[in-house]
């Protein structure tokens, strides 16, 4: 076998370190700086990324933190106006039950003083026609001196009296 040949190690020595130092020599010149050179740009675009979500996500935490305050101070207006409803619909409705209290109370008043007028005025037609009555009895009885005015005094007398 030709490679267990001593007579070639050092040609076969001379050609490997030969060949090891060309393409380590190739790789350190070419290879190697491209692939750090990609590695490198990589990593940057990585971190820009990276950068860039971090940008994002406090943006999206201050425009949630935004959105909670914003809709705390809806509700909180919305409560407001709720209370401020319920304010105004309390002082509609006391406003007109006073006025409805107001206006059944003078209509009480209006009926209870029909109702006298209405009472005195019976009261008074009653007094007439029992004088008028009272008259025509005494007239059928006989009682023809007696007059209309003489019953009619006499009932006036029995009011002051009685």
């Amino acid at each position: 076998m030709p490679q267990l040949d001593l007579s070639s190690y050092i040609s076969q020595a001379f050609w490997l370190l030969l060949s090891f130092c060309m393409l380590w020599l190739l790789l350190s010149t070419f290879v190697v700086p491209k692939l750090a050179d990609t590695i490198e740009q990589r990593k940057r675009k990585i971190d820009e990324y990276l950068q860039k979500a971090e940008t994002l996500n406090t943006q999206a935490q201050k425009s949630l933190e935004k959105y909670h305050t914003t809709l705390d101070l809806a509700e909180k207006q919305a409560q407001a106006e709720i209370l401020h409803g319920k304010e105004e619909l309390k002082a509609y409705l006391h406003k007109a039950e006073s006025d409805l209290s107001a206006e059944l109370n003078q209509k009480i008043a209006d009926n209870e003083f029909m109702l006298a007028t209405q009472k005195a005025n019976t009261l008074q037609n009653i007094e007439v026609m029992a004088q008028d009555l009272a008259y025509q009895i005494t007239q059928k009885l006989g009682f023809v001196n007696i007059s209309r005015q003489d019953i009619a005094d006499t009932a006036q007398k029995e009011k002051v009296n009685g």
